[in-house]
């Protein structure tokens, strides 16, 4: 009765009136991606291709960055074949962003927000976008969650890193949304063994519908009260995002909460770019609010089973659009159609995002999107390009850092803070030292690695994700350690 309440209450007043405050048509979208799901390819293709040349058609006239880059491609030929056009646009990097904003930007009217990435690949970078992105990309989001069979006002407990995702929820009107839809966030910014305590006990209190998060947060919670004999709750699913599932990841968080595990992939950037389905045979593409390409070195399209470069579209941001965007991540192609009948392209897996976790001294984690957030959010004054955090012993941790052209690195006021930042995540006093790099080397499997741990540790060391090792994945889907 209490779930039917909330749920009346979501869906029938607070969304709705919410949506209209923000002046985002969330609710528009969410109801024409529902009734598109189940088109016949051909009809999404057209209805694709059209957000696709109006996109490109708009960078070409009103952008100066690509008008730079994309010179001679008039309006009537990108209408013509968008697809084709759209590889006349060069790969976008995120240095590119960096160093353009303006050029990669224009007013729209649409309700400009300012956002950044953690930078998972070593670099943070800064974007615009509106309130016509925005709201396509939570409709998507939403999408995803009707696929794992999750209702609005269902109770979710999400696993959480990004401290500006938790200043968000503090205003009075955050606070009785996330009451009205049942949302609890839970911070593993630093994940030691008695917070992990204190969030099994909170989910046995009160079991939710569905445990959602960082994949590594989950596995190791699971991994936790395994060790300490402690129950788990059985919710009805686990969605996983902002992190690489691993294979034994998914078995584990199968066997340890009794439930099915949908892997949702996404960035900041862009949004969702692709979800796993209720027959978790790969990742649906987002075909409403993007176009993904899988390509190798030379920018070309792999074939299917093939690994290749994530490269992303993002249909709705005319604000800064996105374009042929690299976000550092890998993917196998999959085929072109799940046997559920939607219409949307497949991924066979994601390959990318590695990192290693790093040990803490109560024999907890600290996962690798804590650090993207520190330095790429929390304490970015703008002079650091890339970085790398390396611990080299459970007291010793080193920063390799490539200044922003014209700076020295950070401030030694910021390193200052830093410094005490990766002290609070790996749980106290440890050796923080700070080296100035040219440059930052690619593993051999050409992925940069932003976090590497080089301490053993026990129930740690049977995760792949949390050695000093690249985890690197053959075509056939078989696991093996290469020393980074």
């Amino acid at each position: 009765m209490v779930s039917r309440w909330r749920r009346f209450v979501a869906t029938k007043v607070v969304d709705p009136v919410a949506w209209r405050a923000k002046g985002m048509p969330i609710g528009e979208r969410l109801a024409e991606f529902r009734a598109g799901q189940w088109d016949n390819p051909a009809v999404l293709r057209k209805r694709q291709s059209k957000r696709l040349a109006d996109l490109l058609v708009h960078a070409t006239t009103r952008l100066p960055f690509y008008q730079e880059r994309v010179q001679g491609l008039l309006p009537e030929a990108i209408r013509r074949d968008p697809y084709g056009s759209l590889q006349s646009f060069p790969i976008l990097t995120r240095s590119d962003v960096c160093d353009n904003l303006d050029g990669l930007s224009c007013e729209m009217r649409r309700g400009t927000s300012s956002d950044s990435t953690g930078g998972t690949t070593g670099t943070p970078v800064r974007f615009l976008r509106d309130k016509q992105s925005l709201a396509a990309s939570l409709a998507n989001t939403q999408l995803g969650y009707d696929w794992a069979g999750l209702k609005r006002g269902d109770r979710r407990v999400r696993f959480w890193g990004a401290r500006r995702d938790f200043e968000g929820r503090r205003s009075p009107t955050a606070r009785v949304t996330d009451f009205v839809h049942d949302r609890t966030l839970l911070d593993v910014y630093g994940l030691s063994e008695s917070l992990m305590r204190e969030y099994i006990d909170l989910l046995n209190c009160r079991p939710p519908v569905s445990i959602e998060g960082y994949p590594e947060a989950i596995h190791c919670i699971a991994e936790f009260a395994e060790r300490e004999g402690l129950p788990l709750p059985k919710p009805r699913v686990i969605v996983t995002g902002a992190g690489m599932l691993y294979p034994h990841m998914r078995e584990k968080l199968k066997e340890a909460y009794g439930a099915p595990v949908f892997d949702h992939y996404g960035s900041r950037e862009v949004g969702l770019m692709a979800v796993e389905c209720e027959k978790h045979c790969g990742l649906h593409v987002a075909s409403e609010t993007g176009v993904l390409e899988v390509v190798d070195e030379d920018g070309k399209a792999v074939g299917e089973g093939e690994m290749g470069e994530v490269l992303s579209t993002h249909l709705w941001n005319y604000t800064m659009p996105l374009i042929r965007y690299r976000n550092g991540d890998h993917a196998v192609r999959g085929r072109e159609r799940c046997q559920c009948g939607r219409p949307y392209p497949m991924l066979e897996k994601i390959v990318g995002r590695i990192g290693a976790c790093l040990a803490r001294m109560d024999g907890g984690i600290a996962m690798p999107e804590l650090f993207t957030q520190i330095f790429g959010y929390e304490c970015n004054e703008g002079t650091i390009r890339k970085f790398q955090v390396v611990q080299e012993a459970i007291d010793k941790v080193k920063v390799r850092v490539v200044p922003v052209s014209g700076t020295e690195g950070p401030s030694p006021a910021m390193r200052e803070e830093l410094t005490k930042r990766i002290q609070g995540c790996i749980g106290g006093p440890c050796g923080v030292e700070f080296v100035i790099e040219d440059d930052i080397e690619p593993t051999a499997s050409g992925k940069h690695i932003y976090t590497i741990s080089n301490v053993e540790r026990g129930a740690a060391e049977t995760s792949e994700a949390c050695t000093g090792y690249e985890t690197v994945i053959s075509q056939e889907g078989r696991f093996r350690q290469e020393p980074l």
